[in-house]
């Protein structure tokens, strides 16, 4: 029921659109990747508000997974994404044919009290190529009430990921900051 009213819900004073798809961009120039042909997965893409900010950057090869039909309608009514991928719970294993398909993953607004658990981390992993990118945010109380650090130490300790860049307490929206986190996969 959310879609019909999400967009004029977070739109206002949300600063974590353009600090997300700054933040992707910075680093997939540092690894030197023509931004044409850098396939990205907007995960939780919602009603798809990454999508007008990752074409101003040149990124045109998206595509959208979210668990709500509802959302996905109105993110296509956006003309932003290649293709979408709806009822994808990232709180479980994804389908094969996702598993290592995008050169970048980029997911806001998702790890909130109340959406996924900390697990997900592992999913967006697996959606990425070895060498690839996951960006996300965690909300401040999201991060501080759940176990994500434990499951980001983990992901690290077992050589799956490396924390390439991470910004805490970084601005997000009016009602409060996120931590920002930005991956390098190292499995694939």
């Amino acid at each position: 029921n959310w879609s019909q009213s999400y967009d004029q819900d977070v739109i206002e004073n949300y600063y974590g659109t353009t600090y997300i798809c700054k933040l992707l961009d910075q680093h997939l120039n540092e690894q030197d990747n023509p931004t044409r042909s850098v396939t990205i997965a907007d995960v939780g893409c919602g009603t798809g508000l990454l999508g007008e900010p990752l074409q101003k950057l040149g990124y045109t090869l998206l595509d959208g997974i979210d668990l709500s039909p509802d959302m996905v309608a109105k993110a296509k009514k956006t003309g932003y994404y290649c293709s979408f991928y709806t009822g994808i719970d990232i709180n479980q294993p994804v389908a094969k044919q996702l598993q290592n398909k995008y050169d970048a993953v980029i997911c806001i607004g998702t790890f909130t009290l109340g959406h996924v658990a900390p697990q997900a981390l592992t999913q967006l992993v697996s959606l990425t190529r070895k060498n690839g990118l996951v960006v996300l945010s965690t909300r401040v109380p999201y991060y501080d009430e759940t176990e994500y650090q434990r499951v980001n130490d983990e992901l690290i300790e077992n050589g799956m990921v490396r924390l390439l860049d991470q910004h805490m307490d970084a601005p997000y929206r009016d009602d409060g900051d996120a931590h920002y986190w930005v991956y390098q996969v190292l499995s694939g």
